[in-house]
């Protein structure tokens, strides 16, 4: 892939990974694709690319600068790393957790012990609310928080358990695509207008103006926005520079006497690839079709007008962030992660447990399980599937109801500040008592398949019922603070027989891996 050919230049070849494949150790897999890649000359290149399979959207531009100096978790030396909010939780110093979009509890690695510490400092504080009178209510929430408890507020689109129908104190519901104009940009950075054509349902509103009124209700300025497209606009500016960049749609938007929404909304379902430029002198906008475009030469980029007025170049786009503009080889040291591999590998009669999306429930259950009958039918209750090996040598055919069990589920419980080079490395976290070990179990049907390799179990991550994440390690890459989701280990035995292995109305057991 990476030997020149005979006239000297480089075949044409691109790397393409599953995105689970860096959600276990997180650095050391992520800078060994990206150093495999440089090797290759991927990268910033026509038909030489780098890439994660799958198109996530990507949002926008982000929120307010967070205060890093002020984070609990330190590295050695002067770094601070991101607040993990799951153990700042955990560890009992959130009083207060604004909830959105997100099915927190089953979604996180450990979810099990999650879920028992949400009961702890939210269901059994003894300041509950038992009135229907407002200052009561505020009132019992506020001694609630003081006494060391957490109140939950939860913005959701629909109400999920247990995050938003047991623990939440205060819901809001929101509207959601299609019930609203806005603005997203996908994983290869193309920029769209998602129009509304539908009226969200009851009292459900946009994000942006729930947060609007809670800015406004807290005392501060700048929340008075009346659509959508002021809210884009407003924050165009604060995208300047960065590779999803969209203030020049604006500007050429209000140079043509149009919103910037009314600009986008032109651009149809293409869109326009960000970072976008504008060109002055044509009244052209321009995309950028690719990053670390090392075939663009500055000469094009003034011809085309993307060094003019407010457009903002910003070096990633034809190098890359180092010194020199070439792209570095990272280190990705075994020794990072392989005290936490020695202590997870499998003992006795384990099996490694990963799992992970089918692509019938892509979006995690957004729509796809609570509004789509045949998908429900498809997959009505959660499963693993087990190698043909493993599952003789238990008893377990497919079709038959197993519990997955682990009393080994390692919890990283508090946030902490480092002081020697090692403190961050799990055998050392471990010594100096920094990880719990949670129990946890769950219940799937059996799949049994030689499409999975022996010894492991591959299981749905985020069914709500029975969420597989319960057995993942809760202990994050000491490095990128991302958690190891598809690293966990679990014991498997047969409980029954489930009624699909005799009914064929719904969950077929033929093999996925078969298209």
């Amino acid at each position: 892939m990476a030997k020149p050919k005979g006239d000297g230049t480089r075949p044409k070849t691109s790397l393409g990974i599953e995105k689970g494949f860096y959600w276990s150790n997180n650095t050391d897999n992520t800078n060994a694709v990206s150093s495999l890649a440089t090797i290759c000359g991927a990268g910033g290149r026509p038909g030489q690319v780098v890439g994660r399979f799958g198109g996530h959207q990507r949002g926008g531009t982000s929120g307010g600068g967070y205060p890093r100096n002020k984070s609990a978790q330190k590295r050695p030396g002067r770094r601070r790393q991101a607040l993990d909010c799951d153990r700042y939780f955990y560890s009992g110093n959130t009083r207060f957790a604004h909830v959105v979009g997100t099915t927190w509890i089953q979604a996180m690695c450990g979810s099990g012990g999650l879920n028992a510490k949400f009961e702890e400092l939210v269901s059994n504080n003894p300041r509950q609310v038992r009135s229907f009178d407002k200052a009561e209510i505020v009132e019992t929430l506020k001694k609630r928080m003081d006494s060391g408890g957490t109140v939950v507020l939860n913005q959701e689109i629909y109400l999920r358990d247990p995050i938003g129908s047991r623990f939440a104190d205060i819901v809001l519901p929101a509207a959601t695509w299609g019930e609203e104009d806005f603005v997203r940009a996908n994983g290869e950075r193309r920029i769209r207008l998602y129009s509304k054509f539908y009226d969200a349902p009851g009292d459900s509103k946009p994000d942006w103006w729930i947060f609007a009124q809670l800015g406004k209700k807290m005392g501060f300025d700048g929340f008075d926005w009346k659509n959508s497209n002021e809210v884009c606009e407003e924050s165009s500016r604060f995208s300047r520079g960065n590779r999803k960049a969209y203030h020049m749609i604006k500007v050429a938007a209000h140079k043509e006497g149009k919103t910037l929404h009314e600009k986008l909304r032109e651009l149809g379902t293409e869109g326009i690839q960000g970072p976008a430029f504008y060109n002055y002198n044509t009244g052209e906008l321009l995309g950028t079709i690719r990053l670390h475009d090392t075939t663009m030469s500055h000469e094009q980029m003034v011809a085309e007008g993307r060094t003019q007025g407010a457009n903002m170049v910003n070096k990633k786009g034809t190098h890359f962030n180092s010194q020199t503009g070439k792209v570095n080889i990272q280190k990705h040291p075994w020794s990072l992660f392989s005290d936490y591999w020695a202590w997870m590998k499998p003992k006795d009669d384990e099996l490694w447990h990963t799992n992970g999306r089918i692509n019938e429930i892509w979006q995690s259950g957004f729509d796809d399980v609570d509004r789509r009958a045949y998908i429900s039918q498809r997959w009505p209750e959660n499963w693993t599937e087990i190698h043909p090996d493993d599952a003789t040598k238990r008893g377990i055919e497919s079709g038959d109801q197993v519990l997955l069990y682990s009393d080994r589920v390692p919890n990283f419980k508090q946030t902490i500040k480092g002081v020697h080079g090692k403190d961050f490395n799990f055998a050392e976290l471990l010594k100096n008592d920094w990880i719990e070990l949670d129990k946890a179990a769950v219940t799937a049907v059996a799949i049994v398949t030689p499409h999975v390799k022996k010894g492991t179990m591959y299981s749905y991550f985020i069914n709500t019922a029975q969420p597989s994440n319960a057995l993942q390690g809760r202990v994050p890459d000491q490095i990128s603070g991302n958690y190891n989701y598809k690293m966990g280990v679990a014991r498997v035995k047969k409980i029954g027989e489930s009624k699909y292995k005799s009914e064929f109305r719904s969950m077929s057991f033929a093999p996925r891996n078969v298209v």
